[in-house]
């Protein structure tokens, strides 16, 4: 009996000790995807509603929300308007896990909105807004598509 004591020990320890689980996307706070930094320096702080995030740097803002839905559904309509496809990289640094992204720019008055969606796993999507003072819709949705990649690589994997 003596001998099987140190036996039982062990396993008991194997049993009690418990990996700690990567938040799942449904768990995640869109106001961790994006920071200062990302597109100029924060101008206040981020807000929170629900599953979305507002943003607003120096010279944009940007609202973030975590979708559940088919990237197809959601690309479609962008893509009706005028859009355009693309991939962005969603890996960790180091690595590269191209992601498709659908965006559409559009130039009104002066201020150009971008709407994008990126698929992050299949029905798991982030939807980003982007407005900012400017006539290049060029210059915009680039930084849309950057702004996309930084929210990728925080995401827990």
């Amino acid at each position: 009996m003596i001998r099987l004591v140190p036996v039982l020990l062990l396993a008991l320890t194997a049993c009690a000790t418990t990996s700690p689980t990567a938040p799942k996307f449904e768990d995640t706070d869109p106001c961790s995807l994006l920071a200062s930094g990302d597109a100029g320096q924060l101008s206040g702080s981020p807000a929170r509603t629900g599953r979305s995030c507002h943003f607003p740097f120096d010279s944009l803002t940007v609202r973030l929300t975590m979708l559940s839905a088919k990237y197809a559904d959601e690309s479609q309509k962008l893509l009706s308007g005028g859009g355009y496809g693309g991939v962005v990289d969603g890996g960790q640094e180091g690595e590269r896990d191209d992601r498709p992204l659908t965006s559409k720019c559009v130039d009104s008055s002066g201020e150009v909105t971008c709407d994008a969606v990126v698929e992050v796993r299949d029905g798991q999507l982030i939807g980003l807004k982007v407005l900012q003072r400017s006539h290049d819709l060029n210059v915009v949705g680039q930084v849309t598509q950057g702004l996309a990649a930084r929210a990728l690589e925080r995401l827990p994997k």
